[in-house]
Formats: structure tokens, sequence, C-alpha cells
């Protein structure tokens, strides 16, 4: 259900990614991911960056305990360092989902790779997808960009569903929390969620506005899934009643 994503919330600081990590691993969620950004984004943040070996380690740990890990990716320069790395699954950022180069090196890992939309139009998403063509281990993720309630356009999720793929997820960028729970009518196939290490200093970490604190993560969780339940309540279940006697 729940896929929660690191990203670069580590600002490449051990002590941030150990939290993150040992969070994760002592949590309920199943799934989660690590990003690689651009190279541009390293040149201008050098310390963000973590090293094969350190990636290595996380992979381990995750094996061991039976927890999926997954590499969000953008750019096939700064990929191809950790191209030999075994994760469990992908995450194509929407800036990549045409790169046909990018997308041939993740398809040879025959793993289930998730393709965020961001703010490709039908065209777009139609190229990227024809890149895909044979490819059955893909599931889109609805993705809109934006912190106004009425841009996020849930109803987008049944359109994919119903015009491209069946495997239809959300990826969170909205702070509000009332729409992870209105999304329940929605049912994606998996919610990915920014998350960011409990922090008493003010930092701005690069997904701060959309990150949620892992230390609310379980809670959140717990009531997504009890509005997910309320819409399963059978209506063959409620009794004809006359108010009228």
């Amino acid at each position: 259900m729940f896929i929660i994503e690191f990203g670069v919330n580590h600002l490449g600081s051990k002590i941030y990614l150990n939290k993150l990590i040992n969070f994760y691993l002592k949590s309920s969620f199943k799934m989660a991911t690590l990003m690689i950004q651009t190279k541009d984004y390293y040149e201008k943040y050098p310390n963000h960056f973590i090293s094969e070996d350190r990636l290595k380690k996380i992979i381990k740990i995750c094996k061991k305990k039976r927890k999926k890990i997954g590499l969000a990716v953008c750019d096939l320069r700064t990929y191809q360092y950790f191209d030999k790395l075994k994760f469990d699954f992908y995450k194509l950022l929407s800036i990549a989902n045409n790169d046909k180069k990018l997308i041939n090196k993740l398809k040879k890992k025959n793993k289930h790779i998730y393709i965020s939309t961001g703010l490709s139009n039908d065209s777009r998403i139609k190229r990227s997808l024809k890149l895909f063509e044979r490819y059955t281990k893909k599931s889109i993720l609805h993705t809109p960009m934006s912190y106004d309630t009425k841009e996020l356009n849930f109803k987008k999720i049944l359109y994919f569903r119903k015009n491209f793929n069946k495997n239809v997820g959300y990826s969170n960028h909205n702070n509000n929390l009332n729409t992870l729970y209105a999304l329940t009518s929605y049912n994606p196939e998996k919610i990915f969620l920014y998350v960011k290490p409990n922090s008493s200093k003010k930092i701005n970490f690069p997904d701060n506005k959309h990150a949620f604190d892992i230390k609310n993560l379980e809670d959140i969780k717990k009531n997504y899934i009890e509005c997910l339940n309320s819409h399963k309540f059978s209506n063959k279940t409620i009794k004809k009643i006359n108010i009228f006697k």
C-alpha cells in the first residue's frame, strides 16, 4: 500500500540516513525508496551524495529484515554508478519518463518499475509507455506537483487505469493529510509518501514542505486503512428501516 520515500532528505548525513533506515526496519512498512538525483544537483550539493558502499550495506540489511528497498532515478549519468546494485524495484521520475537509454537500463533489471507522470500530458505518457511496450512489470504513478488541493485531480487515477494501464498508483507531493484520506475513494495500487527525519532543528530538507515526519507515519497509515475499510462496508448488511412507523 504505502511506499515511503527518503528522497535526499538525509542530506548525505550518516546520522539522518541512519534515522530513516532504522525507523523503516522497525516499522510496519514493507517498501521504501532512496533517490539518486541528477548530476547537476550533486554539483550544487555534493555532500548529499551517498556512496555505493553505503547503498550496498542498506540493501543487505533490508534484505536481511525482509524489507524491500527501491531506487528512484532520473539521470542516466548518475544512475550508471549504481547499475550493478540489486534493488528490489525502481521509480522513474517524471523528468526522465521519456529517457529511452535510462529506461532500457532499468528494464534489463527485470524488476517492477513505477513510472511517475508529474506534469506530463497524455502524449508524453503514451510515448513513455511505448518505451515499456511488452514490459509487464510496470505501474503508472499519478503525480500532481501542487500544494493546491483543487489541482490534485484524483480522477486521473481512474482515467489512467481505464486508458493506459490497470496498475495505477499515487505519488504524494502535497502537505494536506486530508487529501490522503480522500484518496481512499480511488484506491491507488501504491502510495509513495515522502518522509523526513524527526529533528528539533529547523532544517530545510529538499522535500521539506510535503515530507512527513517519520514519527507520524504509523498513525497516518492506521488512519488511511480505517478510511479505506469504511468503503468496503457492504450495502447488503444495511437493513431497510421505515422511518415513518
